[in-house]
């Protein structure tokens, strides 16, 4: 590190850290309703204190989500925060500020929106899913200016909403309208401070298969469409999942497809005349939603024409994302595993990202991303989940180096 990097580094403050997180997890944000009011003041708030010029964003009631969740927009405000230097590329700094629900509050070891400190972990809903990201990327910022470091080029820190609703109302909205047009981005999201190069893209399946109804009692006399869903789960698992896991390309991890939601019949006295299956399937690169689409109508195809009752079958794709796949060499990642070898003096390789991000969005626009917070990913949505102060520190001090050397100006 030079010196001006040691110096914001010695502004990043523990204390002040550990005591933002706590106030960012007592404000409730968790969807439905995933009311982001309080927690946008907050992070405005401390973005100001700083002197870092910041807007609250609210979507027009023209912006409407497909989930159709009866939720005003009003309640779903987003912080933009900008650091202007001199002209040069945009860089985004975004992490989502609305939670997931709680759930059983019986399982939690301590209330989820107290922000109890044990043992160096702070516990929360939203602790590492996402605030620990906001809270890195927000701190980083401060420090900067804190410091007078000049910049080429614009810092945006933005704090969103919806992303848990699939972000129609938060990072979509703001990428459509032309709010954030940034030429680079680092997403906050629980990689352990680890560098994701990348993501899988998502789709979403529903195979519906239709037999015949008739008599619970006669069942000879109708044609069982669960029967049919059911052969059919276990010859996807058995044959169309592992080949989808077969070839798994560098960093990501592989394809998966899990049938996850399955509904059939209407009263327990009559043979179902049609199942309905839902399917979640995450690809890398190299496989197409089109390609598993095929597969899935070759499986149903054969399984009609080899049985003793034949069923008709439809396959439908009701989502898709694209991902994130930015190359490991790309200066963007390579500065950040350099910033993150700094500050925890070790070498660091690049990883891929398991879960699903706003990266998804801002990849639309063709832009390098990198997805980098705090919190392990495996406590996300769970609970008792919790972050480490020690993580939170360290990804501020290398979200800061990083913004430092990939903006550096002459001055």
């Amino acid at each position: 590190m030079n010196s001006a990097e040691q110096k914001v580094v010695s502004l990043i403050n523990r204390e002040e850290i550990t005591s933002f997180m706590k106030a960012l997890i007592q404000a409730h944000s968790d969807y439905p309703p995933g009311d982001t009011r309080e927690i946008a003041e907050l992070c405005k708030n401390k973005l100001e204190e700083y002197g870092i010029e910041t807007e609250i964003v609210i979507p027009p009631e023209t912006v409407i989500s497909p989930k159709n969740d009866g939720i005003d927009n009003i309640t779903k405000p987003s912080v933009i925060g900008k650091i202007q230097g001199k002209p040069g590329p945009t860089l985004l700094l975004n992490a989502h500020i609305d939670t997931v629900p709680a759930g059983d509050l019986s399982q939690w070891k301590y209330d989820p929106f107290e922000g109890v400190v044990d043992n160096g972990m702070i516990y929360g809903r939203g602790a590492g899913d996402d605030k620990g990201s906001v809270l890195a990327q927000i701190m980083a910022a401060c420090a900067i200016k804190k410091a007078e470091i000049p910049l080429k080029g614009t810092l945006l820190i933005n704090p969103v909403a919806d992303e848990e609703a699939h972000s129609w109302r938060g990072a979509r909205w703001l990428r459509d309208s032309g709010i954030l047009k940034p030429d680079l981005a680092i997403i906050g999201e629980q990689t352990d401070n680890e560098v994701a190069v990348g993501e899988r893209s998502i789709a979403f399946f529903v195979v519906t298969i239709h037999g015949k109804a008739a008599h619970g009692a006669m069942p000879w006399a109708g044609n069982n469409a669960t029967i049919h869903m059911s052969k059919f789960v276990m010859l996807v698992n058995e044959e169309l999942v592992p080949e989808l896991q077969a070839n798994k390309p560098p960093y990501l991890p592989a394809t998966t497809l899990a049938t996850t939601r399955i509904k059939g019949g209407s009263l327990t006295n009559i043979i179902p005349e049609e199942c309905v299956l839902g399917i979640d399937c995450r690809m890398t690169p190299n496989i197409t939603k089109e390609y598993v689409k095929g597969r899935l109508e070759d499986l149903l195809r054969k399984m009609s024409e080899e049985s003793d009752q034949p069923f008709e079958w439809s396959v439908e794709i009701t989502n898709n994302d694209i991902g994130v796949n930015t190359d490991a060499e790309h200066p963007l990642i390579k500065t950040l595993l350099g910033a993150l070898k700094d500050v925890r003096g070790k070498q660091v390789e690049p990883t891929g990202y398991y879960q699903h991000s706003d990266g998804s969005r801002f990849a639309k626009l063709g832009i390098p991303i990198a997805i980098f917070g705090p919190g392990d990913p495996v406590l996300g949505h769970a609970p008792n989940e919790c972050v480490s102060i020690d993580q939170l520190v360290e990804a501020s001090k290398t979200l800061a180096i990083a913004v430092m050397r990939l903006m550096a100006s002459e001055d």
